[in-house]
């Protein structure tokens, strides 16, 4: 887990000369940090010496046995100033700048108004509805315009006397072509001077709908503009584009189902759109052995959006813009993977295909487009084998260790700086952010995220498997690569190392917290619950759970996949457990006994001494 804030050196006023020196260090957040608007935070550091008395601005602060601390402090908007204090005298501040929450506007005096809504282009369809929104004075009897389209239509105060107006209006065939700029005012009496605002974006009512592509891979579409991840298409894939608004299109599917891109990641295409996207059929399905599994090679005559379930006896693709037209299914006999494919029209353009397996024998999957051939490319992957027998049991089998973060921080103009060898406090005054997590006493996350991932390969080398690491050192590998990175080096499981944090504003000590275990994809879930078991029984931390995550680590389709929060950096006592080899090589031996039952390896038999 991450949090991301400004590094500047920390700032501390020491005692008069001759008086015993004891230092205050804040860490986070960093001087001139740019916080939320958010009620209070939390604070941490270390003071030397650990046991003086210590209070952030007037408040006793509990210190850990090694000088680390954090506390959860209020603020107030705008320049904000935490100011520490030891009981020898030293003090040491840190400067934050606190967005200050949205104030009500006074009811006497000037009126005001701003638009809160369209403050980006948009494009919409005759049925949608624009939706204006505006903050302003309140009490007072607000209209919203646009353009020839509406002119002075009402809008709601909600809740009453908050300020805050909204209205909306659908819009109809006969404004098609239209573009306007949305804008609002409030009455005021004859002789009273009124207060009006203007939108930033112009809506443009469309014709109809338009043809777009991907223009690069890996492009997600979300179920809605701040929705869960959808699909995950290639380059060059047909959309059908029916407005855009924020940096997102929508796009039709079906009837009744949509998605949302971001506009950034499509191009126009050629081609007029038909109601539901450019419909093309399904032909031939050809099946064949690999040294993976089986491959499925599915005629197809345009590249159309497509959706993967994994099922309990094999994997589901639904394809749009499609209709079924396959009346030859052709099958491998030496394929002792796939067992059979249905197909059927599941709804108007939308085709589902069935790639039968037996119960638990589909490990993963990739699919693509073929550049040879007009055809999707569906490759199952069967269960691989490992020896099971000791002491090797992992024999066969390749784990892909993926120490979470780059051990750099991420500065202004693209610019980098290594973290390695540098204190955190004594980084120059530049605008970098934090790849990662750090901790009270400076100890990046990175670098224990490494430390365990090392521990981990001995331990999965000692039982026989194949490891290898996304990074072994300082390599900054980008997060987009690593599943990538795992398929090429041959991996049959992936695993990345994390520590976790939490994010600005929330309170440290609202709930107990320690360790988690994280899937996304189904056929991860037996994965993340065996490491979760094994960590219930032998980690002495709070249990936060087994959890589904949209992680882009754990997204992995090719192999079972799961992301691992150790604990918590920010903790001072579990920062110092994670520092300590011993914990780490605990933590090592734990995900192996995981790994372990994932794989029913049984017991290892100890001999009896006569």
């Amino acid at each position: 887990m991450t949090y991301t804030g400004f590094l500047l050196s920390a700032a501390l006023l020491l005692p008069a000369a001759g008086a015993f020196a004891g230092e205050i260090n804040f860490v986070y957040p960093a001087e001139g940090a740019q916080l939320p608007a958010v009620a209070k935070t939390f604070v941490f550091g270390n003071i030397s010496p650990a046991a003086a008395a210590f209070t952030i601005n007037g408040e006793k602060i509990a210190v850990h046995s090694n000088g680390g601390f954090i506390a959860y402090l209020p603020l107030s908007g705008g320049e904000f100033l935490l100011s520490g204090a030891l009981s020898d005298g030293t003090t040491a501040q840190r400067k934050l700048f606190v967005k200050a929450p949205a104030e009500q506007r006074p009811a006497d005096g000037g009126l005001s108004l701003e638009l809160t809504s369209n403050l980006s282009d948009s494009e919409l369809q005759p049925g949608d509805y624009v939706r204006v929104s505006a903050f302003g004075t309140p009490g007072r009897e607000a209209v919203f315009s646009l353009g020839k389209v509406a002119d002075d239509e009402p809008m709601a105060e909600v809740p009453a006397g908050s300020g805050r107006y909204y209205g909306s209006y659908r819009l109809e065939q006969a404004d098609r072509g239209a573009e306007f700029f949305p804008s609002a005012r409030l009455r005021a009496g004859l002789f009273a001077h009124g207060a009006s605002a203007k939108a930033r974006g112009r809506v443009r009512v469309l014709a109809g709908p338009a043809l777009v592509e991907t223009s690069t891979d890996t492009v997600v579409l979300r179920n809605a503009p701040d929705g869960g991840y959808m699909m995950f298409l290639p380059k060059g894939v047909k959309l059908v584009s029916t407005g855009r608004t924020n940096g997102l299109r929508r796009v039709a599917l079906s009837p009744d189902s949509e998605a949302w891109v971001d506009d950034s990641k499509v191009q126009p295409a050629s081609g007029a759109p038909f109601p539901f996207g450019p419909v093309t059929e399904t032909g031939s399905i050809r099946l064949r052995k690999t040294e993976f599994g089986s491959s499925a090679a599915v005629a197809l005559y345009e590249k159309v959006p497509f959706t993967a379930e994994v099922l309990d006896t094999g994997l589901r693709v639904t394809l749009y813009y499609t209709n079924l037209h396959t009346n030859w299914v052709v099958y491998d006999s030496s394929d002792t993977l796939v067992k059979n494919v249905l197909f059927r029209q599941a709804a108007l353009n939308t085709v589902q295909l069935d790639f039968e397996t037996g119960p638990g024998e589909l490990w993963g999957y990739n699919i693509s487009y073929s550049t040879s051939a007009k055809a999707l490319q569906v490759d199952l992957r069967a269960r691989p084998r490992a020896s099971l027998a000791w002491p090797r049991p992992l024999s066969g089998i390749t784990v892909v260790l993926d120490p979470g973060h780059s051990p750099y921080f991420k500065c202004e103009n693209n610019g980098r700086l290594p973290m390695r060898e540098l204190r955190y406090s004594s980084l120059p005054a530049a605008r970098c952010s934090l790849d990662g997590a750090v901790g009270p006493m400076e100890t990046f996350e990175v670098n224990v995220n490494l430390a365990i991932a090392q521990k981990l390969k001995k331990e999965l080398l000692s039982l026989g498997a194949g490891v290898q690491l996304t990074r072994s050192g300082d390599e900054n590998v980008d997060l987009a690569d690593r599943p990538r990175l795992a398929k090429d080096l041959g991996g049959d499981l992936f695993l990345s190392i994390h520590n976790n944090a939490i994010g600005d504003g929330e309170d440290p000590f609202s709930q107990p917290r320690g360790f988690s275990i994280y899937h996304y994809q189904r056929h991860s879930r037996d994965l993340a619950a065996a490491l979760h078991r094994a960590y219930l029984k032998n980690i002495p931390l709070p249990d936060e759970g087994l959890r589904y995550g949209d992680y882009l680590v754990a997204r992995m389709t090719w192999m079972p996949a799961a992301l691992i929060e150790n604990a918590y950096m920010i903790l001072p006592r579990q920062e110092e457990l994670l520092n300590t080899p011993a914990f780490q090589e605990q933590l090592a031996k734990v995900i192996t006994e995981g790994v372990l039952e994932f794989f029913r390896v049984p017991p290892q038999s100890k001999k009896v001494k006569k």
